[in-house]
């Protein structure tokens, strides 16, 4: 693991629902190109951030009336706030 970031192991949904809905906290390049990656798995991400990123996919978790995305964003909301 590189000094100053924590690992995330996130699915291709999972970046791609990041992307979507929280872009606007991820703010670090390096993050950036690992969620655009598809074939990386472990996504670094500066302390902190994730947890904000976790906020914002409360939001729309507290808002969607899709069941698919409701199951997906609690998932990944759990997930984040486990490594932070």
């Amino acid at each position: 693991m590189e000094e100053g970031y924590i690992e995330i192991d996130l699915t291709n949904e999972q970046k791609a629902a990041i992307i979507k809905y929280a872009d606007f906290f991820v703010r670090d390049a390096v993050t950036k190109a690992d969620l655009a990656n598809k074939r990386k798995k472990w996504i670094r991400f500066r302390p902190g951030v994730a947890k904000e990123v976790a906020g914002e996919l409360a939001y729309h978790f507290n808002r969607t009336k899709n069941n698919h995305l409701f199951h997906l964003l609690d998932e990944l909301i759990d997930h984040l706030e486990y490594y932070e």
